[in-house]
């Protein structure tokens, strides 16, 4: 079987895991190929730890078609630089691979990264996972391998004040496509902290897979910084949401209950402090330049962080959460078979 793997027609920068992927999945097809070296790649995470560059995010663009009032981006003068081409991306992309970078996941993010629509179909090619993060008022592309995540700020009336009038309504009619894999994300916040079981309700019964919760990171520079809650309420929000998780909701709450408590006051500066993002992630601008700490950048208040990753990644330290995930992620492969 090696020897016909090796036999492979590919391009000279083409790795051995990507030649047995192909091989595997002539042989057995991609939906099986692409669950079992998922399950082998969190195999080896769980053995080794997760290597330099597993997980990241990368700016595909400096342009976004609308301008909300929390967003981070435009605290930096990312308008000045100009992005890079297609072809400028797809050289670093190629460059990145002759030093071995593992390519596992990647957040593509912006600006509105679907402005770039037929780049990003290039570029998802070089990673074995990929989640877009959209403000949903584009249409979304027939990608059925990808994740997208739609951000969401709680009823039509507080998205429209923070994102613009009439961005709501596009968003839930883009957003029914059963055909897709999409979690509305809500960014909580002193302006919509009160509208998140009217979030959950508004969005359970149309389709999406479910729904994630973050808690507003202040960002130094922003003109209107009146977003964070406060250590106090940001406690109570996280009260509530184990709460609707434990007793209503369960797994439609894509947040597992021990990351949720990592997030409050008493826990969550040792994790912030101690980031396993910062230290095991990749993020590049919309140059191919490295971001640093984050995705959000060097005027990101880290110690007020609500960002679910670092949490999330701490929390999977723990084998039991763990082995959880891998649970959870057979039975929903398990009930889409049956549903077939």
């Amino acid at each position: 079987m090696i020897k016909e793997v090796e036999e492979i027609k590919t391009c000279p920068k083409h790795t051995f895991r990507d030649k047995l992927f192909d091989f595997s999945c002539r042989r057995i097809g991609s939906q099986q190929t692409k669950t079992l070296f998922k399950l082998y790649d969190l195999a080896t995470f769980d053995l080794y730890g997760k290597p330099k560059g597993a997980i990241g995010a990368i700016d595909i663009t400096n342009r976004c078609n609308l301008r909300c009032k929390h967003c981070y981006f435009y605290t930096h003068d990312y308008a000045e630089k100009p992005e890079l081409s297609d072809g400028e991306w797809i050289e670093k992309l190629e460059g990145l691979k002759e030093t071995g970078f593992p390519f596992y996941q990647c957040s593509w993010i912006g600006g509105e990264p679907l402005l770039r629509k037929d780049l990003l179909e290039r570029c998802m090619k070089y990673f074995r996972s990929n989640l877009i993060v959209t403000n949903g008022t584009l249409e979304l592309p027939n990608w059925p391998d990808v994740n997208f995540y739609i951000s969401v700020d709680g009823k039509k009336e507080t998205h429209d004040a923070i994102r613009g009038n009439g961005c709501y309504d596009i968003i839930r009619k883009n957003a029914v496509r059963n055909d897709l894999k999409i979690i509305v994300s809500m960014v909580i916040n002193k302006m919509n902290y009160r509208e998140i079981e009217y979030f959950i309700e508004e969005w359970k019964d149309i389709g999406v897979r479910g729904c994630l919760f973050q808690i507003h990171t202040p960002v130094k520079g922003l003109a209107n910084n009146d977003f964070w809650p406060g250590w106090k309420l940001r406690d109570e929000i996280v009260d509530t949401l184990l709460r609707l998780k434990e007793e209503k909701y369960g797994d439609f709450i894509g947040v597992p209950v021990h990351v949720l408590k990592l997030m409050k006051s008493d826990k969550c500066k040792e994790v912030t402090r101690n980031c396993i993002f910062k230290k095991v992630s990749f993020c590049f601008d919309h140059q191919g330049q490295i971001k640093k700490p984050c995705m959000i950048g060097p005027q990101a208040d880290c110690l007020r962080c609500g960002c679910i990753l670092p949490f999330y990644l701490w929390a999977l330290e723990d084998k039991w959460l763990l082995m959880r995930e891998l649970m959870i992620y057979f039975k929903r492969r398990v009930g889409k078979k049956m549903l077939r």
